[in-house]
């Protein structure tokens, strides 16, 4: 398996420290709880313990939300195929604040390939919170989910810049516009400080050109100012770029998309704008602290959505993932997010001994013994024929070893059959064709995977490998070297080593991959 299912779901993407209370869940619906549900619509699927017509409301407000950031960014990507979300809605926001950090209001995740949104209350409450927040984690957050479609490389200056610049989009009532250019709170606490400095005569303590070195610094090398510094200054520089050079802004980003450097982009897209000319240019802008706003026309879309009820097991399910979620943002209080986790976990499986869900989180957790892992999964690939995710999860546990290869092969087929609009059967399927040689047979799948994941580095790499058996060389230097790029805030050095070894091996007229089965 390219990439474990174990290993990404002990992958926690966000880390933050927490005070909160201890970890608490509400009664499940079979102790009298709220009953819980499940919405499709285009684009999310959505669970929640809200009722029926709120919870209508609330993925109509995130289908509504995602046209809109699309709208403001990247107006011509409208009808691109992008993999679905899952959101997780708590009704009652102190079951969310007993769980989760208190410092957050919702959260985006990618955790073990899963996209998921946490939010809670009820949806008519979320446009009225007027203290800067208002689900600004989640716009900031799907921001960076949508733009990893449309930049191959990213600065992580541009980055959080687009991120904190579009947190703060306020949708129309009717859906129908969109106003950007509000500053985010962070940014606009900074600039009041460095206004203050200039005010009382005394010497700037930044520079926008700093931002330029962010990359090379992982983030817990700065501190929590440093830390504000960057993300209020990436927010300065995209605005002003975005509302004074907009041609520039365009030509640069359209560099990233086709996989250009990034420093060489912005040299040739703004060949003015040197160190100390940034800052002469800038600090005007910030000055006179007037900041342009503009409205979007937002397209209209689908926001109807099909429901179904959750059994009880699938319930305690859900409540098991939201505690190991929770676990991971948890400093203090994390040992006992992972046990509720294992206690929603087993009432699960006592309920419905195949529920797959708790099954899938189960060998995902690493919490099933070596010799008990194939039995049970091959069990859950029977009671669950049509699941998609129960054919990769047999490919993944059946190892690497040569005398499995056929069925391995054939499980990942069964996968990207029933789950085609999932990015990591195609992506299985196409390292197992890598690993034999078989790059043709691998393209589609590879692209494809990119196509709809292209944020996620194992699939980066797949892809590399793919056009470099192919002949491709200066396409999978690009391709590996994005990997890398999206790896730079990773925790997770082996990988990084191992990409890094293989791009070193390629150049533009030699790539052939060696891969080890």
């Amino acid at each position: 398996m390219h990439k474990t299912l174990a290993a990404g779901l002990l992958l926690a993407i966000l880390t933050l420290s927490t005070g909160c209370l201890g970890p608490r869940l509400a009664r499940c619906p079979a102790d009298g709880g709220s009953p819980w549900r499940t919405l499709e619509s285009e684009h999310f699927t959505l669970k929640t313990d809200l009722p029926s017509q709120e919870a209508h409301e609330a993925i109509a407000w995130l289908e509504r939300l995602r046209a809109a950031l699309l709208a403001a960014a990247w107006p011509e990507a409208h009808d691109r195929p992008m993999e679905k979300v899952t959101v997780f809605v708590l009704s009652r926001s102190q079951d969310f604040e007993n769980l989760f950090p208190s410092s957050l209001d919702g959260l985006f995740t990618r955790i073990g390939g899963e996209l998921s949104i946490f939010l809670h209350g009820s949806p008519s409450t979320w446009s009225a919170r007027t203290d800067g927040r208002s689900f600004s984690t989640v716009k900031h957050e799907l921001t960076h989910y949508l733009s990893a479609y449309f930049q191959l490389r990213q600065p992580r200056w541009l980055g959080e810049g687009l991120a904190e610049f579009l947190e703060t989009l306020e949708l129309s009532e009717d859906g129908k516009t969109a106003t950007v250019g509000k500053p985010s709170p962070n940014a606009a606490a900074w600039m009041d400080y460095q206004l203050q400095l200039v005010r009382n005569r005394q010497v700037l303590s930044w520079s926008a050109w700093s931002v330029f070195n962010w990359d090379s610094r992982k983030l817990d090398q700065d501190t929590p100012y440093q830390r504000s510094v960057h993300y209020a200054t990436s927010w300065l520089l995209v605005h002003w770029l975005s509302n004074t050079r907009p041609e520039g802004f365009s030509k640069f980003q359209a560099r990233l998309a086709k996989g250009a450097d990034p420093r060489q982009s912005f040299a040739e897209a703004f060949p003015d704008l040197r160190g100390a000319d940034i800052d002469s240019m800038l600090l005007p802008y910030l000055l006179r602290g007037s900041f342009k706003e503009r409205t979007v026309q937002v397209p209209s879309v689908t926001t109807s959505a099909t429901e179904l009820p959750l059994g009880d097991a699938e319930v305690h399910a859900v409540r098991a993932w939201l505690a190991l979620t929770a676990s991971f943002l948890s400093k203090e209080g994390s040992k006992e997010r992972r046990a509720l986790a294992h206690t929603e976990l087993d009432e699960a499986l006592r309920l419905e001994p195949a529920n797959f869900s708790a099954i899938w989180l189960k060998v995902g957790m690493g919490d099933v013994p070596e010799a008990q892992l194939l039995p049970l999964v091959r069990a859950a690939v029977a009671a669950h024929p049509e699941e998609g995710r129960a054919w990769r999860l047999l490919g993944g546990v059946l190892g690497q070893d040569a005398s499995t290869l056929a069925e391995r092969e054939a499980a990942y087929a069964k996968a990207v059959a029933r789950s085609p609009n999932d990015a990591s059967p195609a992506n299985e399927l196409a390292w197992v064709y890598v690993l034999q040689g078989r790059y043709a047979e691998a393209l589609p799948l590879a692209a494809r995977a990119v196509e709809l994941a292209p944020w996620d580095p194992s699939i980066l790499d797949t892809y590399a490998m793919t056009v470099a058996g192919l002949g491709r060389c200066e396409e999978a230097i690009l391709t590996e070297q994005r990997a890398l790029d999206v790896l730079q805030d990773s925790q997770d050095p082996k990988l990084v080593k191992l990409f890094s070894e293989r791009l070193a091996a390629f150049t533009s007229t030699s790539c052939v991959p060696k891969l080890t089965p």
